[in-house]
């Protein structure tokens, strides 16, 4: 019996170890993951800037002690590289977006330069001038293009892009749209904002500022305009823009002289296209002090920051309806002036930049739509589902010059 028992009592012991054994094995680790800023401010004469990269699990974790993994200084090696292929010295980082494969970001900067980098090295790959300034590139999802605006002169261009190769160009008679030939009554200033694409890489959303939107053909050359919204439908510089299942969701934004202040989030229906796009506008705060600027997609909710009432709004993508807002004024940071943002992986924490006391764009003196206290990146908590989310605080970044600080923190992107 004793020996009946001992075989019983390892058998036991045996299936445990291999029920257990089963069991860490089936554990996923957590995914590993980089949060990486823009400061706009100078780090060299009328240059530079800087890039902070940080742990993205440490800055959820405890956003107030979080520190970067790297900083960058913009006007070291990256404008050496860029004054080598371009003439002219880097400035304002304005916003960097990774290409779908995360093994490559693109900064632009509003000195008119695109910089490609390999994301794991950190070393410039390619430096093209987009002429006097490149607000936003935008990687399309195919990996095959980087759709820039320049604001300056009115300007939109495609880059062709092979990251394997790392071969970047284009065309100026064939990948150049001069949007100015296009303004009329409807779209009395046609300077190109945010352009964004929708998941098939096809088609380009282009806000403008002075209201209006217009639906490009990126894949045709010439580059070719399909559909258009005049600026009652679409109101002025929108610069939010973002895809949740089949719908395109933009906004307007303040920060011009024709719009110090504006607050508008739109559904676009793109199923027709290239035939037409209908619009809906699904929330406005044109009558409160609001400045609608970034957009996250979060579950099937679409968040939208707004710039000057400090708060994030949830709109579910499904009834098209807000259904709430989150606060994100603390007795730490009471004006934080929240811009773009970027959800993590997991889709537990989204992060939004922060602006500080010197903000160096899109902000209008009179209005002070885009100034805030303490510049950083927030850390918001995502609860059911992206219905609910709930503020964690921030990792607050500093660039003091003679006791002032000029930190201005705009560009986010999440390397997942």
């Amino acid at each position: 019996m004793t020996h009946v028992r001992a075989a019983v009592l390892l058998g036991r012991s045996l299936f445990l170890a291999t029920v257990f054994a089963v069991v860490v094995v089936a554990t996923p680790a957590a995914q590993a993951y980089e949060v990486w800023i823009t400061d706009q401010s100078d780090t060299g004469k009328e240059s530079g800037g800087f890039l902070h990269i940080y742990d993205g699990a440490k800055l959820a974790a405890n956003p107030v002690s979080a520190k970067p993994l790297q900083t960058i200084d913009l006007s070291g090696e990256i404008n050496k590289f860029c004054e080598d292929a371009t003439k002219k010295a880097v400035r304002r980082p304005h916003m960097l977006f990774f290409n779908a494969a995360q093994d490559h970001v693109i900064l632009s900067f509003l000195s008119g330069h695109v910089l490609f980098m390999d994301a794991a090295t950190k070393k410039p790959e390619a430096c093209l001038s987009m002429g006097k300034n490149a607000h936003a590139a935008w990687p399309t999802p195919d990996q095959k293009m980087a759709i820039t605006a320049n604001i300056a002169e009115k300007k939109f261009i495609r880059i062709w892009t092979d990251y394997a190769a790392h071969k970047y160009s284009f065309d100026p008679e064939k990948d150049v749209l001069n949007l100015a030939a296009l303004e009329n009554g409807e779209r009395p200033d046609t300077s190109p904002i945010c352009p964004i694409t929708e998941s098939s890489s096809k088609y380009a959303f282009v806000t403008l500022r002075g209201g209006g939107l217009l639906v490009l053909d990126v894949t045709a050359t010439p580059l070719k305009v399909v559909a258009t919204l005049d600026n009652n439908q679409i109101h002025p510089a929108g610069c939010g823009g973002i895809q949740a299942g089949g719908t395109v969701y933009v906004n307007s934004g303040g920060g011009w002289p024709i719009a110090p202040l504006s607050y508008d989030i739109y559904a676009l229906d793109i199923s027709n296209l290239p035939k037409a796009i209908t619009v809906k506008l699904v929330s406005q705060r044109d009558d409160q002090f609001a400045d609608s600027h970034g957009m996250a997609s979060v579950g099937r909710y679409v968040w939208g920051a707004d710039r000057a009432g400090n708060n994030v709004e949830i709109i579910d993508t499904v009834s098209n309806l807000s259904v709430g807002a989150i606060d994100l004024e603390t007795s730490v940071n009471a004006d934080p002036a929240p811009d773009l943002m970027d959800t993590a992986p997991d889709g537990q924490y989204v992060f939004v930049s922060l602006r500080g006391p010197s903000p160096l764009t899109g902000n209008d003196k009179d209005a002070h739509n885009a100034m805030g206290t303490i510049p950083g990146v927030g850390v918001i908590h995502v609860d059911e589902g992206g219905r609910v989310g709930h503020y964690k605080g921030q990792a607050t970044v500093t660039n003091l010059k003679d006791g002032k600080e000029t930190a201005d923190i705009h560009g986010i992107a999440v390397k997942k």
